[in-house]
């Protein structure tokens, strides 16, 4: 081959080369372009899903409605309801109270960020433990990878105990408060605004009696279905009056 010919293949070659390495960092730039935006987008679910968290514990304590807009990349805003019994059993005293279905349809509120976000999965906000003593520790936010979706989910729900005990004059209140959220749709899965609503409260003392000459250690048990979430023991001291109230709080997501 002479010169000429050798050359053109050179070039040729050189050419191609330049063209997959274009190529190539034009397809990286896009990535890390894309994974920016996906991020940020990840980021703004975890904030405004907080916001919501503290929205719908705000309308408990405040009576106040809250509005808020999703961006518009938000294809993966949801309402999951699970038909299952969320149960309170109360053991441990004397001729205790039978059983209180709380929640048969569990709210969870679930928002896609993006497959190229790269983040670390777990708790957001809340604890762990299904009792708890700060009502804003009632709502629990953590993210984790879904298979199905093939990207990073955030979740919203509300299935646990606010516990509070009161003692006065020989009588002691074990207050129990659960959050009932639903949700209902005005225009469509495809709009972007959110309500939250205050519903109302209801109040029920699910036991009243005196515990006698002993000291006793109230056990509380929270199932979902037939598998124990967790249990937990309050001391009351022997004699005393013991009331054991449930309260449930109803709070109404509209979305559109």
């Amino acid at each position: 081959m002479d010169r000429v010919g050798e050359s053109a293949v050179s070039s040729v070659i050189i050419t191609s080369v330049v063209i997959i390495l274009t190529v190539a960092a034009f397809g990286y730039a896009f990535y890390i372009l894309e994974s920016t935006v996906e991020s940020n987008v990840f980021e703004a679910a975890r904030s405004i899903m907080m916001d919501l968290a503290y929205a719908t514990i705000n309308s408990i304590t405040s009576g106040l409605k809250y509005e808020f807009s999703f961006p518009s990349r938000f294809a993966g805003l949801g309402f999951h309801v699970d038909e299952v019994n969320l149960r309170l059993e109360v053991t441990n005293i004397p001729s205790p109270p039978p059983p209180q279905v709380i929640d048969d349809s569990i709210l969870t509120v679930k928002c896609i960020g993006g497959r190229f976000t790269s983040t670390s999965y777990g708790v957001i906000m809340g604890v762990n433990s299904p009792f708890v003593d700060n009502i804003y520790d009632v709502p629990m936010i953590s993210s984790y990878w879904d298979s199905d979706i093939g990207g990073p989910c955030i979740c919203l729900n509300f299935t646990k105990i606010l516990v509070k005990t009161y003692s006065f004059g020989g009588n002691f209140i074990i207050e129990l408060t659960y959050i009932d959220v639903s949700w209902t749709s005005m225009g469509g899965l495809t709009s972007n605004l959110l309500t939250v609503s205050y519903v109302g409260s209801v109040r029920n003392d699910i036991y009243q009696k005196n515990i006698g000459k002993s000291d006793a250690y109230v056990k509380i048990k929270l199932y979902l279905d037939n598998r124990l979430l967790e249990e937990k023991s309050i001391f009351v001291p022997k004699l005393s009056d013991l009331t054991i109230r449930l309260v449930i709080h109803r709070v109404n997501y509209v979305l559109g």
